[in-house]
């Protein structure tokens, strides 16, 4: 202890007032920065909360825009496919239509085929073997004909349904495709 009293008489008291001046100054600089970084953090968090609520109001409208484009898209794609199956019962009516036609194309050709063995031809008792061989080949070629009048009718009916569809699909190809709205 009685060194510092010591140390107290040596050092004049205009030198203790100094060093007790600096050393409260220092503190006060000390604690006016420490107040300016602790103010420039609050700042920060604050304009990072703000930034956040941007980016996440941002984010929410985006969404929303998404979603109505997605509706969108998904309430024409609906509308296609309703226009597609309103083309398929379409088609579907004209080819039953068109088998209509062929069957009575077929009854045509039966109650002309009945009235001719009714009827019974002059040339018939003549050359019966003649009226057998052209009678055998007017059957196969009615037959044939036949054959083909409905195989052709599928094929037209199935080539229908194959451009609705392929429509249908471009239609859908394009919609895809196109840019969502900005």
């Amino acid at each position: 202890m009685s060194a510092i009293a010591g140390l107290f008489g040596l050092v004049p008291g205009w030198l203790w007032a100094g060093l007790m001046t600096a050393s409260i100054l220092h503190g006060c600089w000390v604690g006016y920065q420490r107040d300016g970084a602790v103010n420039g953090l609050h700042d920060l968090q604050a304009a990072t909360v703000k930034a956040d609520l941007a980016r996440a109001k941002t984010a929410l409208v985006a969404n929303a825009n998404f979603r109505k484009f997605e509706h969108q898209q998904a309430a024409t794609a609906a509308e296609l496919e309703n226009a597609n199956q309103i083309r398929k019962q379409a088609a579907r009516d004209v080819d039953g239509s068109n088998r209509d036609d062929v069957d009575g194309l077929r009854r045509d050709v039966a109650r002309l085929d009945a009235a001719a063995r009714s009827g019974g031809l002059p040339s018939a008792t003549a050359y019966p073997r003649e009226l057998a061989a052209s009678r055998r080949e007017a059957q196969n070629a009615r037959g044939l004909f036949l054959a083909c009048a409905a195989e052709y009718q599928a094929m037209a009916g199935a080539a229908q349904l194959d451009v609705i569809d392929l429509g249908t699909g471009v239609s859908f190809a394009n919609l895809v495709q196109t840019p969502a709205p900005p």
